[in-house]
C-alpha cells in the first residue's frame, strides 16, 4: 500500500466526517484538506511546490473517497444496488480516462 493509501486508511473517519460537514470553497488552513495537500505535495513533487494541481487532486481524492464509501456503505444495507459502487468507480475511472483522451486534442 502506498503512503497515500495508508494515510487514506489512518484518517478514514476524519475523511468521511470533513466531505459530510463542509461545503466548497474549501479553507486551506490547519485542518485535513491542508493535511491531505501535503501528503500529495509529497507524492507528487512538483518544482513550484504546491500547485493548483494538487488542490484540485485533494478534491477529488476526498470525493471519490466519499463516493466509494457511501456507494458500498447503502449497498451494503441494500439501499443502492450491489453493482451500483462498481458502476460509481467505473465513472470516476472513466471521467479520468476522457480527460487523458481530451488531452491529445486540446495540449
Amino acid at each position: 500500500m502506498s503512503q497515500l493509501g495508508r494515510f487514506l486508511k489512518v484518517n478514514e473517519k476524519e475523511l468521511i466526517d470533513f466531505i459530510e460537514g463542509n461545503q466548497r470553497p474549501i479553507a486551506i488552513g490547519n485542518n485535513l484538506f491542508a493535511k491531505l495537500l501535503e501528503e500529495l505535495v509529497n507524492y507528487i513533487p512538483l518544482s513550484t511546490g504546491l500547485d493548483k494541481a494538487h488542490i484540485e487532486l485533494a478534491i477529488a481524492i476526498l470525493e471519490s473517497f466519499w463516493c466509494g464509501w457511501l456507494s458500498q456503505a447503502k449497498a451494503n444495507r441494500g439501499a443502492y444496488s450491489t453493482d451500483f459502487p462498481e458502476r460509481m468507480k467505473k465513472a470516476i475511472f472513466t471521467a479520468f480516462e476522457l480527460g487523458q483522451d481530451y488531452s491529445i486534442r486540446r495540449p
